[in-house]
């Protein structure tokens, strides 16, 4: 292109001409040319290189041959307007136009510092072929990526009907442990250097770390829509911002804090989040790859819709929020999510750290690990109303969240035949605030867990099934409560049929069911039960479906034969020694119920982490006697029992013994049934008669350490920093009922452990 300016002829770059808004581009990798002039079917532009010189305007239209390929990157520049997008698109019969990045470029379809986009119809993979060892092909890849860095609100992208499969993106994790390290899979990396691999990412970074502009990017009005993602890793989508905690090879922090993808409250002025995101319609699936985890991840959002979604057998959870506010989960089916790729979950839908105003309501959640997460650690609230939980293989609803998060439980229908647990929750995790009204908790096998605390309220639910114990209920209906066609046979979603919620319509209610009628009044419930049918019918019914009334409100003390019977909550705090109270200084047998060995060594309170935060430490220093503080129970402790603490190591091993039982757990024999300990820079425990290292330790950092006893399965698991580490670990003897449990050193393993903040819980 010429432009003549005054005498002077400028010869303008062809990426820099002007096009005429609305103009169409047409690119066909086998009969095409770079020479033609692309705007027509008979001279169509060739290659990937061709359209990502080319900078494009309002209202442009870029369509591919279908059934063509291209392997590279496809990366058009420009941007569109509002209600004019640039629209990439397919033209032709055949399959998608497929775009290859063969795992030689780190997004196959990328869009950087633009907005107004559409991208519809394409097919885009992008594969490091695997070799002999499982993990070596993960690299820092994704399929469709839309990020940024110009300190600019970026508006309106839409991604609909693709096909994003086989993206071998590397697996990065947090937190964690570098000692768990493998091929393809790193602990640690901080929260800008993990979960932006995968299927389609949005995310956006800064020019540079160290130093960071006034303002971020942030990504506004973000649609994903009737796609197909399948076989990506890590995710299949991920929403994410930038918070500046970049990590060099060594792990040492190089970036300068903005604060922008994380929250310190729910109020705080530095989050500054993606806005208006849609996630709908979508199949998802990791079945074909050991490394795919979360279906759905977002975190850095301000109003977010994720809704009509099948998610199967992904790993870690199905649908994730982190860093979040105002976003609802709804008309999803999410079913067999597994643990994958050194992931310690396994759920259905979790609302995680952080995150406020979130709704998580009709949908359909079985065959997961767990069925729904509440780890709102920190902070956070939300709504779990009028969903369908079947058939998960541990928790049914797990309770993990910090003290100052609540959540309000209602009108859900949870059946389970796979599980000794209905709700649990353990140790200071029952110390938020839940309640859960107008519930039918049924399950096939008896004594099914429903952990209870001071905190954690039940209030008019209906419990059926095998006998349960019921957690201070007062108004429990006790009955079976009339399904009309339990168990669930019905199909699961697919691809071509989407959530195929109606399956769970078996457990709607039969006529003369006693959960008609009998519910408690919510105020705000949302208009629809999860079959859509509006609310109310006459008063409240209890589990997820509302029926028309057509008999008597039953007694809400009716039990019938062979149904639970009522009684007082079980769960209680045993035992707590925080030793904030204690002067500094030895501590003397007998205090708060502790008996203190200190023969070779001492056992003393010290002000550590702080004048104010007391801590204790045992150090061994000759080989005479037992070092030791222990706490006992009599009668016995039986049923679930947790045993949690912090502990601490000031300083590596370097040589000779080294090994402090953190705690020993014993029988009432003195056996060490359940054994934890720090050894030589590791942290450990028994499974069984086998000595386990679950992670390594860092000096001078806190561990909290969890061992939640199940004794009548004979069984432990153990979670490090609230991370399962192990799972139905057996006993290393019988163990009837928790006698002691004691931190402790002997013989020759000199050194120093801190604990802190011992708690036992007790339940049964």
């Amino acid at each position: 292109m010429v432009v003549v300016v005054g005498a002077v002829a400028l010869v303008v770059p062809r990426m820099m001409a002007a096009h005429a808004a609305g103009t169409v581009y047409y690119v066909d990798a086998i009969s095409g040319s770079d020479a033609s002039s692309g705007v027509s079917e008979s001279a169509p532009w060739k290659s990937l290189s061709k359209v990502n010189s080319t900078t494009f305007q309002a209202g442009d239209r870029i369509l591919l041959r279908a059934g063509r390929t291209w392997t590279g990157q496809l990366w058009p520049k420009g941007s569109g307007a509002s209600g004019a997008p640039i629209t990439v698109d397919s033209y032709g019969s055949g399959n998608k136009p497929r775009i290859d990045g063969a795992g030689q470029v780190g997004d196959a379809v990328r869009l950087f510092n633009q907005e107004y986009w559409t991208i519809r119809n394409l097919e885009v993979t992008n594969t490091v072929p695997s070799t002999g060892t499982p993990g070596a092909n993960l690299r820092d890849l994704r399929g469709i990526h839309v990020g940024g860095d110009n300190s600019q609100t970026l508006d309106g992208f839409l991604i609909d009907s693709v096909y994003v499969h086989d993206v071998t993106g590397e697996i990065n994790w947090i937190g964690g442990d570098t000692a768990d390290n493998a091929p393809g899979i790193r602990f640690k990396t901080g929260w800008d250097g993990s979960k932006k691999t995968g299927g389609i990412v949005f995310d956006t970074t800064v020019p540079n770390v160290t130093r960071p502009p006034a303002n971020p990017t942030i990504l506004n009005n973000l649609t994903v829509t009737n796609s197909q993602i399948m076989n990506t890793s890590f995710a299949g989508i991920v929403v994410k911002q930038y918070t500046g905690d970049g990590k060099d090879a060594a792990g040492n922090t190089i970036a300068t804090a903005t604060g922008w993808g994380t929250r310190t409250s729910a109020s705080d002025t530095k989050f500054r989040p993606h806005t208006n995101v849609t996630i709908r319609n979508n199949y998802i699936t990791q079945s074909g790859t050991a490394y795919g985890c979360n279906g759905i991840y977002l975190t850095g959002v301000r109003g977010g819709l994720v809704e009509r979604n099948v998610v199967q057998r992904v790993g870690t959870s199905g649908i994730e929020t982190y860093f979040a506010d105002n976003v609802t989960i709804q008309y999803n089916e999410v079913y067999d999510t597994q643990k994958k790729a050194g992931g310690a979950d396994s759920n259905g839908i979790d609302a995680d750290k952080g995150t406020t105003a979130q709704k998580i309501q009709y949908n359909w959640l079985h065959g997961n690990g767990d069925g729904i997460l509440l780890c709102q650690f920190s902070f956070g609230d939300v709504v779990v109303r009028y969903n369908v939980l079947t058939s998960n293989t541990r928790y049914q609803i797990y309770l993990h969240s910090d003290q100052a998060a609540s959540a309000k439980i209602y009108n859900n229908t949870i059946y389970n035949d796979r599980s000794g647990y209905l709700v649990y929750g353990y140790g200071k995790y029952l110390t938020s605030t839940y309640t859960l009204n107008n519930n039918i908790f049924y399950s096939t096998r008896a004594d099914a867990v429903l952990s209870s605390s001071s905190t954690v309220r039940y209030q008019r639910n209906l419990y059926g099934g095998a006998s349960l114990t019921v957690p201070g209920d007062s108004n429990a209906v006790v009955a079976n409560p009339r399904f009309v066609a339990a168990p669930i046979t019905g199909p699961s979603g697919t691809p071509s049929t989407g959530p195929q919620l109606a399956s769970a319509y078996a457990l709607k209610l039969a006529s003369g069911s006693p959960a008609i009628n009998a519910g408690l009044t919510i105020s705000d419930h949302g208009g629809r039960d999860f079959a859509g049918a509006a609310l109310y019918n006459g008063a409240p019914d209890i589990g997820a479906f509302e029926q028309p009334s057509t008999s008597p409100t039953p007694s809400p003390t009716t039990s019938p034969t062979a149904s639970p019977t009522p009684t007082t909550p079980t769960s209680r705090v045993v035992a707590q020694h925080g030793f904030d109270n204690l002067a500094v200084g030895p501590l003397t047998n007998g205090t708060e119920g502790l008996a203190v060995g200190a023969a070779g060594g001492q056992v003393s309170v010290v002000a550590t982490p702080s004048t104010t935060d007391h801590s204790l430490r045992l150090t061994r220093s000759a080989n005479s006697g037992s070092t030791s503080v222990s706490r006992s129970f009599s009668p016995p402790l039986t049923g679930k029992v947790t045993v949690e603490a912090d502990i601490m190591r000031p300083s590596a091993w370097t040589s000779g013994n080294d090994y402090f039982g953190v705690p020993y757990i014993r029988n009432s024999n003195g056996q060490n049934a359940v054994s934890l300990a720090v050894t030589k820079n590791t942290i450990a425990a028994y499974s069984g008669t086998t000595l386990v290292t679950v992670g390594s330790y860092t000096p001078g950092r806190w561990y909290h350490l969890s061992a939640v006893i199940d004794i009548p399965s004979q069984t432990f698991d153990l979670f490090l920093d609230g991370r399962l580490v192990l799972d139905n670990s057996p006993f290393r003897t019988s163990l009837g009922g928790v006698a002691q449990i004691d931190y402790y050193a002997n013989s020759s393993n000199y050194g120093t452990v801190l604990v802190d903040n011992v708690t036992v819980t007790a339940a049964g």
